[in-house]
């Protein structure tokens, strides 16, 4: 037997017999009847004048080829161009998932779940990501009986990691004084028709209400209907900055964001197509068909070579190219390439700031947008570990007191963070020794009050919870307002938010701002009381600011004494009813708000991990009233050798050192406490 022999009796094929009585499908096909197939089962014919009824044969299976073809094909709805999986619609019934089918007769690309109709607003093929928003309330925010929106199946899509869901509430029997406690940021008020109505920007799970949550049963029980709607983080942001209907219409008109929940995103990238398999109702990776016959064994050869040539070639690619896809893969963000990052900062023309892990520069969108480019430092440590730590941290996050990211770069060492550009920089400018700007107690606490409300959103607010390990002033940006934003996650680390202790081989932090267990254990295990120390450092700082020009540089025994003792003594002296006869040149207003700045501090210094608030406390002791604060007990701090660093410690150490920083901190809250 040659080749030749072989090619003939592959060429003359085979025959294949229909195991079925054909007869009722004859009939059915002469009595005017049509022989189709139920695409979940079998081909069926429905025929009417025969006792059997439905008849059925086996289903055809489009071939791998003709499914291939389909899935990979782009198709149009309404107003939206080139969409794909999970969405489909009739005739692409294998390229889509059964959820996911859209209504294209009004115009728009919109499709229903649970009864409620939501549009598509734009498909970004970069990220990965669907813009989708509730069509009821794209011109209206009191729609006619709105529906409570149902959870969206995750198993295919989820919502990306800044989208929060806003509740809206309609026909309230409430006075507005039941609704006072609630601060505008989280809370406002609908002009609707019916009766009072309402709104909430965070998720009514977020232990950020948890101080509300008598408002928030007063709502639930005395409001008629409750409305949840996604919307993008940063559009609530704008909201709760600046809450009014126009910015309520403005976020969810915006939308919400869902990204890939399947291997759909890495079967595309490796040449494949997504689509569904109706029948096992499972998602069909690289589709084809095997054929139990010698010529499906042919084609089945056919495509596995394409295969292999794929595999062949994700074998060759670098550790680069698998750590980009990882991240692309985990992270909805913009991917610049090196050759972007340099176009937009014109070649690193303007550098706006500098850090222990790299230097930051002005750039420039192409929508004309300004941003802050931050190019990573080359190092033998763990720059790429950085790397990932900051991407990761900062795409998780979506508050109006924490710099949001808008994209990144890793291409071999070279690696930048692209974040939103903030004019006033960071606040150590206005806090410095140099600073021409002197800023009064009232912006100090409300700078102070917003980094507060920062640190308690990564504690609590975020789906895991982050520790920052890095607050200092140099990482508090400000913006036009003198709005604070919480910056540089390069030393965060993740944990899940039942873990009280972590686990850490190294320490990290900046001198002056470090908790006294990231260098020694004998304080106390490290967790997120970490960051509540560095907060209590910071306030202490900015007070330590105000008018400093006034005292000397130097304190007799700075050097000598831990300067919360100081603090102490001064606060006897108080006690004694000194405080009142002490003219320091500051109005009573803001007297008051030193005293509790300085209370609140000293409550967040404390030696002991266990005596430190932690930080939603610490947001509520600001927020109250100075009468409610106690004294804090006097900390401890025991003498303490500290030995050379490890090499895979994280310490910086910025302009001021740490006696800088308690010298001028004694000055200040010597003349405001004694």
């Amino acid at each position: 037997m040659n080749l030749t022999h072989l090619e003939s009796a592959l060429r003359k094929g085979f025959e294949v017999k229909l195991v079925i009585d054909e007869i009722p499908c004859q009939e059915c096909s002469s009595s005017r009847g049509i022989c189709g197939f139920n695409s979940t089962t079998q081909i069926c014919c429905n025929v009417t004048s025969l006792s059997g009824g439905v008849t059925c044969v086996p289903q055809h299976q489009p071939s791998a080829d003709e499914l291939r073809r389909r899935c990979s094909e782009r198709f149009s709805c309404g107003n939206q161009r080139n969409l794909y999986y999970p969405f489909w619609i009739p005739g692409r019934e294998y390229c889509g998932h059964p959820d996911f089918k859209l209504d294209c007769s009004g115009g728009f690309a919109e499709l229903n779940i649970a009864s409620v109709n939501f549009r598509i607003l734009n498909m970004s093929y970069d990220s990965s990501n669907k813009r989708l928003a509730r069509s009821d309330y794209l011109n209206d925010l009191c729609p006619p009986n709105p529906l409570n929106d149902e959870p969206l199946i995750e198993t295919v899509l989820q919502f990306s990691a800044d989208t929060e869901l806003l509740t809206l509430y309609y026909d309230c029997q409430l006075n507005s004084s039941a609704t006072s406690p609630f601060p505008s940021s989280y809370f406002g008020e609908l002009g609707c028709d019916e009766g009072r109505s309402y709104y909430v920007t965070r998720n009514l799970s977020s232990p950020l209400l948890d101080r509300f949550r008598g408002v928030l049963n007063n709502l639930r029980e005395m409001c008629k209907r409750k409305v949840s709607v996604p919307a993008s983080g940063p559009a609530l942001n704008t909201l709760q900055t600046n809450p009014n209907s126009n910015n309520l219409k403005m976020a969810l008109e915006h939308g919400f964001e869902l990204q890939d929940n399947s291997n759909c995103s890495m079967c595309v990238l490796s040449g494949g197509s997504c689509g569904y398999n109706q029948n096992s109702m499972a998602i069909i990776i690289g589709i084809f068909v095997a054929l139990c016959t010698i010529g499906g064994f042919i084609a089945f050869l056919v495509l596995l070579c394409p295969c292999c040539k794929v595999r062949i070639f994700r074998n060759r690619k670098t550790s680069d190219d698998r750590r980009q896809e990882k991240l692309k893969a985990l992270i909805p963000l913009k991917h610049y390439t090196y050759a972007q990052v340099k176009k937009m900062t014109k070649s690193f023309a303007e550098v706006v700031g500098r850090g222990g892990f790299g230097i930051v520069y002005r750039g420039t969108l192409c929508d004309g947008r300004m941003v802050a480019v931050k190019v990573l430092k080359e190092s033998k440590g763990n720059n790429s570990e950085d790397f990932i730590n900051e991407v990761s941290s900062m795409s998780q996050t979506s508050h109006v007191n924490i710099v949001s990211l808008l994209g990144f770069c890793s291409e071999g060492s070279r690696r930048a963070i692209i974040y939103e550009f903030l004019e006033n920089g960071s606040l150590d400018k206005f806090i410095s020794e140099k600073t021409s700007v002197i800023l009064d107690l009232t912006a100090l606490y409300g700078i102070a009050l917003g980094v507060a409300h920062g640190l308690e959103y990564l504690h609590y607010g975020c789906k895991t919870r982050i520790v920052h390990f890095d607050i200092k002033p140099q990482n508090v940006l400000l913006d036009d307002n003198l709005s604070p934003k919480v910056s540089d996650f390069g030393l965060a680390k993740l944990c899940e938010k039942k873990e009280s202790v972590m686990s850490l081989m190294d320490t990290r932090g900046t001198i002056g701002y470090i908790a006294p267990e990231m260098i020694s254990r004998v304080y106390g295990s490290v967790s997120h009381k970490s960051d509540v120390y560095s907060y209590g450092m910071l306030v202490f700082e900015m007070i330590g600011a105000r008018k400093k020009e006034r005292f000397g540089q130097n304190s007799a025994n700075g050097s000598s004494m831990y300067f919360p003792e100081w603090i102490y003594k001064d606060l006897e002296k108080a006690d004694n009813g000194d405080l009142e006869h002490i003219e320091i040149g500051i109005s009573s207003e803001e007297e008051e708000i030193a005293k509790k700045m300085t209370l609140v501090g000293l409550w967040c210094i404390q030696s002991s991990p266990s005596d430190r608030p932690p930080m939603n406390k610490v947001v509520e002791m600001m927020e109250g009233s100075l009468d409610a604060l106690e004294v804090p007990p006097r900390p401890v701090l025991q003498q303490i050798h500290v030995g050379p660093l490890l090499e895979s410690s994280w310490i910086t150490e910025e302009s001021s050192s740490i006696s800088e920083i308690e010298n001028r901190n004694l000055q200040v809250c010597e003349k405001i406490l004694s």
